[in-house]
């Protein structure tokens, strides 16, 4: 077995020769590849309204997932636990005023941006047993998003199965978040020449997408206008 694993053959007008003896050992079957046609769909312009594409991370609510509908409470009847939740601090909502760049640094996969992730992660959500106690994948989803915030949080990132995380696991990420793009905000800071290839393009898909809504206006779902 050993032997003929290292033995190395030739291929002579498609069959495999042992080059030491000279023995056929076998031959390719081979055919002409003739693949058919494919009839790709063309778009219908005027058929659907145009949608600008961008980087969604919230998803769709699938079809196979359904929400449990909970009975409310009966008349006259106070409900503490809404009464409890007016009470202490207001949630921490942050502004993601970077949004945009960074969507478009996590699109051409700028290592920087990884690094302040992970950073965060280890410095924010601490390490145990070895193993960080935040995912790096779930700070950086939140970083790209408009407004950081539990609920927001919650709503947006799901786990394994489309569960819902708890509230204190969406503070660690946000609190890794609010880390991370701090020093995501000092770095673009520090390399204006960064953040200008990054708004460049950030501005060049708005102006892509603003030209393309004004150029036509749908009427009916059926007839493309030009607008004048």
């Amino acid at each position: 077995m050993q032997h003929i694993a290292r033995m190395r053959t030739h291929n002579i007008d498609g069959f495999i020769v042992d080059p030491a003896t000279g023995q056929v050992l076998g031959s390719y079957t081979t055919h002409a590849v003739a693949p058919a046609p494919y009839d790709y769909p063309l778009p219908q312009v005027g058929k659907t309204s145009a949608a600008r594409t961008s980087f969604e991370l919230d998803p769709a609510p699938r079809p196979d997932v359904t929400e449990v509908e909970v009975e409310g409470l009966p008349d006259g009847v106070i409900d503490l636990d809404a009464q409890r939740a007016k009470r202490g601090p207001k949630p921490k909502v942050k502004p993601n005023q970077i949004a945009s760049l960074l969507k478009v640094a996590h699109a051409e996969h700028r290592g920087w941006m990884d690094d302040f992730v992970f950073g965060a992660c280890a410095t924010a959500g601490l390490v145990s047993n070895g193993k960080l106690n935040v995912s790096p994948s779930h700070v950086a989803r939140a970083c790209l998003l408009d407004e950081i915030s539990v609920k927001v949080v919650k709503r947006v990132i799901r786990l394994d199965g489309l569960r819902t995380m708890d509230d204190r696991q969406a503070q660690r990420i946000c609190q890794c978040a609010r880390l991370a793009l701090g020093g995501m905000e000092l770095y673009l800071e520090h390399n204006p020449t960064v953040r200008q290839q990054l708004q460049f393009e950030v501005d060049f898909a708005d102006s892509y997408y603003d030209d393309q809504a004004d150029a036509l206006m749908v009427v009916g779902g059926d007839v493309a206008v030009p607008v004048v």
